[in-house]
């Protein structure tokens, strides 16, 4: 045997007892009794864990239209059922902030809010709607069902004729909700996406208590109508919120005064 064959066999040893010896330290770390492998960095869940209104379905639950507006007018009529994963109407749900179930208005222009707090009748849902403009728009149910957890489904629809868009106002520390100023405590700073952050507002009012909370705030991403519906720690108005993606949110903030419900709005940027 030459010398020079004799060598690549040597090396080809080495490189097989090279890979035997990793190979073991990997089952050491991982399978071992008292290792663990490397931590596993754990993404954080997204707010819209439970729906964001974008879809007629989430979970097993979807949103049947029975009425849907067609008309511009006062009082025009919506109706709608909930079915569960058995294809029945949804008739049990838990009380939450006084209500088995809210329901959000929206254009697609982020303009025209309402929190309404339809009528359950059976197996239907139903309330009215004024609608004073054409266009684009969804309303958003939020609801628990008995036993599960909170969920939240949506329904657009168009009204036909001539539409006034509203262009969506600039990031301010400040509002004015009737009689009152709502300020924003951290004035227009951006937040980031992804991340855990505190919004905190300030009252030059004494609040009351109003549907179970001292304040409801409904945040749209302008981009694409998803809503994430967030209550205060205490009578603070301080929101623990996260935002999923960057671009510019519309707050609502819904608070009482004097057994009055008056509501402040605001836009923030999410960087």
């Amino acid at each position: 045997m030459s010398k020079s064959r004799a060598n690549n066999r040597l090396r080809l040893a080495y490189a097989a007892l090279a890979v035997a010896f990793v190979a073991t330290v990997a089952y050491v770390l991982t399978v071992l009794p008292g290792r663990s492998a490397p931590p596993v960095a754990v993404p954080s869940p997204s707010p819209y864990e439970h729906g964001d209104g974008l879809s007629d379905s989430h979970d097993g639950y979807l949103m049947r239209p029975v009425i849907m507006p067609e008309n511009r007018g006062k009082g025009v009529p919506l109706m709608f059922q909930i079915l569960g994963s058995d294809g029945a109407p949804l008739v049990h749900y838990e009380t939450v902030q006084t209500k088995q179930l809210h329901l959000y208005l929206i254009r697609d222009d982020i303009s025209g809010y309402r929190h309404l707090h339809p009528v359950l009748d059976g197996e239907t849902w139903s309330t009215t709607l004024d609608i004073d403009d054409g266009g684009s728009y969804r309303v958003y149910a939020e609801f628990t069902p008995k036993g599960g957890h909170a969920t939240t489904l949506g329904l657009p629809f168009v009204i036909a004729g001539d539409t006034k868009l509203v262009p969506l106002p600039g990031p301010a520390a400040s509002a004015t909700a009737g009689p009152h100023t709502v300020t924003r405590l951290d004035g227009i700073a951006h937040l980031r996406a992804g991340q855990s952050a505190l919004l905190r507002f300030g009252v030059n009012a004494t609040l009351e208590p109003y549907l179970g909370s001292y304040a409801h705030m409904s945040a749209f991403e302008v981009r694409t109508g998803a809503l994430l519906h967030m209550h205060p720690a205490a009578s603070e108005l301080t929101f623990h919120t996260q935002f999923a993606n960057r671009g510019e949110y519309r707050l609502f903030l819904e608070f009482q005064v004097d057994g009055k419900v008056h509501r402040a709005d605001f836009t923030v940027f999410v960087a």
